[in-house]
């Protein structure tokens, strides 16, 4: 019973397979070339950002997003080329998108302020700033967030949307 059994199934597998190996070919092309693309596309944008010389923080940033996006769109494909239907899983996840979106858009705007501050750079680590109405020396510019070391030696913590919302004093830039 057992031995038919397995007869039966490796049977089964066979034709299956023989029925199939195009499509599983082509999907494994298709996942092995989105692999060389998303890899020479992670060259390219270290290239770009050497010649740019952008803060390392906002690079490493758009690489992880950039190489996030690609896989996505990777796995799109292959989804669709496995026959699954791919047009209202993109419409869940854009759904997801948007409530995930509008939960976090404080934290999106922080981002946001972070990137404009890394590429502005209307202040640097270790210079004299009044930002946001504090007053202190800057010990960390982050993606989301900026750490200043203030006149009375407090540790604060200054959210993005904050500064790059208000006026900001740099005592350090137009030294005489």
């Amino acid at each position: 019973m057992i031995k038919q059994f397995l007869i039966n199934s490796l049977i089964e597998g066979k034709e299956f397979i023989l029925a199939h190996y195009k499509a599983w070919a082509l999907i494994l092309l298709i996942f092995v070339i989105g692999y060389f693309l998303i890899k020479l596309v992670n060259r390219y944008l270290a290239r770009l950002f050497d010649k740019l010389e952008l803060d390392p923080t906002l690079e490493i940033f758009i690489q992880r997003a950039t190489s996030v996006i690609l896989w996505l769109l990777l796995l799109v494909i292959i989804l669709g080329n496995l026959g699954i239907n791919i047009g209202g899983l993109i419409a869940g996840i854009s759904v997801g998108g948007f409530i995930v979106g509008f939960a976090i858009k404080d934290v999106l705007a922080n981002l946001a302020a972070g990137m404009l501050l890394l590429i502005n750079r209307p202040f640097k680590v270790g210079e004299e700033v009044e930002i946001a109405g504090i007053k202190g020396k800057v010990k960390e510019i982050g993606i989301s967030a900026c750490i200043i070391i203030s006149e009375n030696n407090e540790w604060i913590v200054i959210p993005n949307a904050k500064i790059w919302g208000n006026p900001i004093k740099n005592f350090s830039r137009l030294k005489k």
